[in-house]
């Protein structure tokens, strides 16, 4: 009886083992803290809506315009002209999608849950440039479509999607699209600080473009095309716009790849050795 006793109140061993995250568990967690926010929700929304509708407004402008048409003009690029809201506003979006977490400490409990900064950062870098990608891609296609659909109805010369010329424009803005949100999102880690960051990312993007029409052509050639905005320009609309700014597409792809990895070393190299 007392053996039975001591038998059935004994402890036993358990074969469970305490299980692990990885990466994948991660990624689950910085993508519920995202979407999670209904600022995310609002800025991709912005993005898209202001993009297309500005489209559609140059587009009715150009069809109520009178007189003889250039050479020069474009329905590709006149299609694309509201791609300036969605880098803009997609930039501010992945600098606050790191510095927000510093602002409302919030990386703390992140860290605290995931002590693997490696795995955080990657996580977040993955997050931001696909998801930007993938709505980026949609943006440039409703604009393109929205645009020809705008200038057919008067009448203007349109493109069609199946071009060569279309879709490394449309396609290559659009992936391209992903480039300045990363480089928010680094500058974020960087600087910790959501005005800093937004300052910096978008200084590096319009910068060029604010001085490029005024300093002389050599700094063009030169000096601009090794900055990043040229760089991406170069690649996506360089074999249709022609500026000394923009260089050839292999350069401009070197070029925005050094400036992408960099940036993300740097802000890498912070995460992990400094305090959260």
């Amino acid at each position: 009886m007392t053996s039975a006793t001591i038998a059935s109140t004994t402890p036993r061993a358990t074969s469970a083992t305490p299980r692990t995250t990885g990466f994948l568990d991660t990624l689950s967690s910085e993508w519920s803290k995202l979407i999670s926010l209904r600022s995310t929700h609002i800025t991709v929304a912005l993005g898209v809506l202001l993009s297309v509708a500005t489209t559609a407004l140059v587009a009715v402008a150009v069809g109520n315009a009178g007189g003889d048409w250039s050479k020069d003009f474009s329905p590709i690029t006149t299609s694309m002209v509201g791609n300036v809201f969605a880098i803009i506003i997609f930039s501010v979006f992945g600098a606050l999608a790191s510095s927000r977490e510093y602002s409302n400490g919030m990386i703390r409990l992140t860290l605290a849950a995931t002590p693997n900064r490696s795995r955080v950062f990657f996580a977040k870098v993955l997050l931001v440039g696909a998801s930007m990608a993938v709505i980026g891609v949609l943006t440039t296609v409703a604009m393109f479509l929205v645009g020809q659909a705008v200038l057919g109805a008067y009448d203007r010369p349109t493109a069609s999607l199946a071009e060569a010329d279309a879709q490394r424009m449309v396609f290559g803005l659009g992936i391209g699209m992903a480039f300045f949100p990363l480089i928010g999102l680094a500058l974020g880690v960087i600087l910790r600080s959501s005005a800093g960051a937004i300052t910096a990312v978008l200084a590096l993007l319009w910068l060029p473009q604010i001085f490029g029409a005024i300093v002389p052509a050599w700094w063009q050639e030169n000096i601009l095309c090794y900055l990043p905005s040229n760089g991406i320009d170069s690649l996506t609309v360089g074999h249709i716009e022609d500026s000394p700014a923009f260089s050839d597409p292999v350069i401009g792809a070197l070029v925005a790849s050094v400036w992408l990895v960099g940036i993300s070393a740097l802000a890498y190299v912070a995460f992990r050795r400094r305090d959260a």
